[in-house]
């Protein structure tokens, strides 16, 4: 029984602080997209701004990707575990306690949307 609280303690607002740096992230992305293909548009034209643009995005994806998931041969995406050498001499990853609200939604949301407001004030005209 303590078990299930614990972990659920630890997840509490996870999933929403990933979706809203998720948004953050597309938002980052698609402002910058916009400012980058028109910088090569200015150089190349349109068409061939947009095409090169396309292949640097993909290679540069392809090789983060394959650093990411392949450094260590082991991936974890939860920030509040650590590695434990069982008895058999191998390590795992177990769920450390931390303090309760730890996840601060609320603040992430508000930060996030700060960020967005100010590149919209500043230079990325985006949304607005």
């Amino acid at each position: 029984m303590a078990g299930a609280g614990f972990i659920t303690n630890q997840t509490a607002g996870k999933g929403a602080i990933a979706a809203l740096t998720g948004i953050l992230g597309l938002y980052m992305t698609a402002a910058m997209w916009v400012e980058f293909n028109e910088a090569l548009g200015a150089f190349f034209g349109p068409s061939l701004g947009v095409i090169i643009g396309t292949l640097t995005f993909l290679i540069y994806q392809d090789r983060k990707n394959v650093k990411e998931f392949t450094a260590g041969q082991n991936y974890s995406t939860s920030e509040s575990t650590t590695l434990v050498k069982g008895q058999d001499g191998r390590y795992t990853h177990v769920e450390t306690n931390i303090e309760k609200g730890r996840n601060p939604v609320l603040f992430i949301a508000m930060l996030y949307f700060s960020i967005i407001l100010i590149s919209e004030i500043s230079w990325s005209d985006l949304i607005l």
